[in-house]
């Protein structure tokens, strides 16, 4: 498997450019001029039939690396303008060498982007303006020339990252909006989680040839997992038989509200668990054995009830279709005492959060699943809140409650305590009722197949995200939650 990517914060790649220049034994105008020439290697590769540039150039460093960029269009007799938003008499240090080395060649610089507006199809737009120290809300005239950059009909190249999007979080409001980022040193958190997969595009990484070493004793802020670093379950033997794959027991479904325990089932199902159990209303037993036989589904009325029924399963997961009243109240308190690990989702979630049922519970085996708005009433903080700090918000959740938290996104952030992992997985088809029906499934399968609960958080979140964009090949409006049921079960061998 491969390693998993670090993602630092903005002070910390400071500090990895720093460590960079000592080891390279280089100037730093040298890194900067590397940082331009990848950016502009990356602009040809993916518009290799560009016919003018136009650069936005801030005050710092970023815009240093703008300037960089116009002078090696002029180089290769692109026509190029930089827009510059900081008086180059203002610049200083490296920033104002960068800008001398465009004026040598010859480069245009305008300090107004309203003749801008107008670029064509023809034209890529560079944001250089504000890089990783960005901080609060943008002021002129960097609002005005964001603006201009978002109004124009032509791509967008972000430098490092997109201007007013904070490196640390993700979190963002007026912002440029890029179609590929060219990230330098070191990955940032905030181009993979909160707004960033929305904002950023393509994002590609380019190390400036800074030696590996350079990353030793720097923590990361999360590590973000792909495919290739995530452990996979093993190939089953030829004498395999069922009790080897986990039991798993489904609770949900309270009156009207079936669908959802049922598709928690049937994506466990699908998952490779060997055997599923449904504890759910007595109404949707006729559902249940139409829609998938194979899932022995029991009627239950009361937590008493459902106390026979938790002495058998290795997994337990709880809340698709709970519902919040005394029913689901009920058996969230019976199962969240068994000696078993969990997987709570939706009004699981809810109602702890309420701290009427299993107040003050801490447990290293279970698998906590909340979405922004689950998150916020568990931490009773606003959503606003999470979403300005997703990785926060994951963390707190987790120390409150222990064991591993999924904070659900287009950056999924899985916090438990060894740090926080990030898993970019799915697309915007995806917003619809049921799909984290589905995660809570194949979770609680992935444990029954003996992962532990952070292993089988995290192959879940890629094999849940991976199957939304296979389903997706067909369009993502209208994608349904059980779209996705083909594709899981192919990508779980």
């Amino acid at each position: 498997m491969d390693t998993p990517q670090p993602l630092y914060s903005a002070e910390s790649v400071r500090e990895l450019d720093s460590r960079t220049i000592a080891a390279l034994k280089i100037p730093s105008i040298a890194l900067m001029k590397r940082a331009g020439r990848a950016a502009f290697n990356q602009l040809l590769r993916r518009w290799p039939d560009v016919r003018r540039i136009q650069v936005f150039c801030g005050g710092g460093n970023n815009g240093g690396d703008g300037y960089v960029i116009a002078a090696l269009a002029a180089q290769k007799q692109i026509p190029v303008t930089v827009c510059a938003c900081v008086d180059p008499q203002k610049l200083k240090g490296d920033a104002l060498e960068a800008c001398h080395y465009a004026r040598r060649e010859g480069v245009q610089i305008v300090t107004s982007p309203t003749a801008l507006d107008d670029a064509d199809g023809d034209t890529v737009l560079v944001d250089a303006l504000l890089g990783t120290g960005f901080r609060g809300e943008l002021r002129e005239p960097m609002d005005h020339a964001v603006g201009c950059i978002n109004r124009a009909p032509a791509p967008v190249l972000a430098v490092d990252i997109p201007s007013g999007l904070s490196a640390d979080t993700g979190a963002a409001a007026e912002v440029v909006r890029a179609d590929a980022t060219v990230t330098f040193i070191g990955r940032k958190l905030g181009l993979y989680c909160g707004r960033g997969p929305a904002l950023c595009g393509e994002v590609i990484f380019e190390d400036l040839g800074a030696p590996a070493e350079v990353h030793n004793g720097l923590a990361p802020l999360a590590k973000r997992f792909t495919e290739t670093s995530i452990k996979r379950l093993p190939p089953r033997a030829a004498d395999s038989y069922k009790n080897q794959f986990g039991r798993v027991l489904v609770v949900g479904g309270d009156s009207g509200f079936g669908g959802a325990a049922l598709m928690a089932s049937e994506s466990a199902a699908r998952s490779g668990a060997g055997l599923i159990s449904l504890a759910t209303h007595p109404q949707h037993l006729p559902a249940a054995l139409t829609r998938c036989p194979e899932v022995m589904a029991h009627p239950v009325i009361s937590g008493q009830e459902l106390e026979p029924l938790l002495e058998g399963p290795d997994v337990i997961a709880v809340g698709p279709g709970l519902g919040r009243a005394p029913w689901g109240e009920q058996l969230l308190a019976r199962a969240g005492r068994a000696e078993t690990p969990l997987v709570l989702d939706a009004d699981a979630l809810n109602i702890l959060a309420g701290g009427r049922v299993l107040a003050g519970l801490r447990r290293d085996d279970w698998v906590l699943t909340p979405h922004v708005g689950e998150a916020a009433r568990l931490l009773d903080w606003d959503s606003a809140e999470v979403l300005a700090d997703p990785r926060a918000a994951a963390t707190a959740v987790q120390q409150k409650f222990s064991g591993v938290v999924v904070l659900k996104g287009a950056g999924t952030l899985i916090a438990h305590d060894g740090g926080v992992d990030l898993i970019n997985s799915g697309n915007p088809g995806m917003a619809s009722g049921g799909m984290g029906d589905l995660l809570t499934g194949v979770i609680a399968a992935l444990i029954g197949q003996h992962l532990s609960p952070l292993e089988a958080a995290r192959l879940a979140v890629w094999l849940h995200g991976e199957a939304g964009n296979r389903a997706a090949e067909d369009g993502q409006r209208g994608l349904l939650a059980t779209d996705l049921l083909p594709h899981i079960r192919r990508l779980v061998d």
